[in-house]
């Protein structure tokens, strides 16, 4: 896919701010995002995303990567059911999003971080 510039430069905008506010790297760009920006999806780095962004994009990565590793290393080995494997990805995938994406705007305010349509 073809990048954006305008997005790129946002991007590296946010992610200069928070290098100069002396945020921890690994939070510039976790997993999740890293492998959305490959597939060509423009979602602001997680401190500067809203709330509901950072839900859908960390549950929903998140949960799939999750699940396909706790299948094919505890579940499959355990005889587990498909359909009750699958439930309980989903409900620890909700829940974990919605801690990070909690944790995500707390960091943002902590951080005095502008919103991403003001960078």
């Amino acid at each position: 896919m073809k990048s954006n510039p305008t997005f790129e430069r946002k991007k590296n905008r946010a992610i200069a701010i928070m290098n100069m506010k002396g945020m921890w790297p690994s939070l510039y760009a976790p997993p999740c995002h890293i492998f959305l920006w490959k597939m060509g999806i423009k979602v602001a780095p997680p401190p500067f995303a809203p709330f509901w962004t950072n839900f859908l994009c960390m549950t929903i990565v998140n949960t799939t990567f999750w699940g396909i590793v706790m299948w094919i290393v505890f579940w499959r080995g355990e005889q587990e059911q498909l359909l009750s494997a699958t439930e309980t990805m989903i409900v620890v995938g909700i829940i974990a999003g919605l801690i990070a994406s909690a944790l995500e705007a707390w960091r943002g305010k902590a951080n005095h971080l502008p919103k991403w349509e003001e960078i």
